[in-house]
């Protein structure tokens, strides 16, 4: 089973796990760096996505799961019941943006925003697998 689960506060200071952890996940599946550089970036416009909606988040959450096929993303945002003081960051926008770095992107929304990012990209190199 190669899953990870990994939550942080919904800060800008927590990005840097979500993004080492998106590069761990990367290198396992046999990435290169630059397209380990593209799925940091990718989580970069996920966070702020989710971070910039009409309710505040508490948390986001990044689901990832890599197989011989691909390499698969969630990131979710966990709502608190506060309103925020924010533009909300348009998601058509983050979506040509991610989707610029990935094969595969899906938006979870709702009529108070985007709560989901999936992705996925797939996987061209050899899996590292400890022994």
């Amino acid at each position: 089973m190669n899953e990870l689960k990994v939550t942080i506060p919904a800060q800008r200071t927590w990005l840097l796990a979500l993004r080492s952890c998106i590069g761990a996940c990367g290198s396992i599946a046999g990435l290169s760096i630059d397209t380990i550089g593209d799925l940091r970036i990718a989580i970069d416009e996920s966070f702020d996505l989710l971070t910039h909606q009409a309710r505040e988040i508490s948390s986001i959450t990044m689901f990832c799961k890599v197989n011989d096929e691909c390499i698969s993303i969630s990131l979710t945002g966990k709502r608190t019941e506060c309103v925020q003081d924010c533009i909300p960051q348009d998601p058509e926008i983050a979506e040509l943006i991610i989707g610029t770095l990935v094969t595969e992107i899906k938006l979870e929304s709702d009529s108070c925003g985007t709560h989901t990012v999936n992705f996925s990209l797939p996987v061209g190199g050899e899996c590292y697998e400890c022994r």
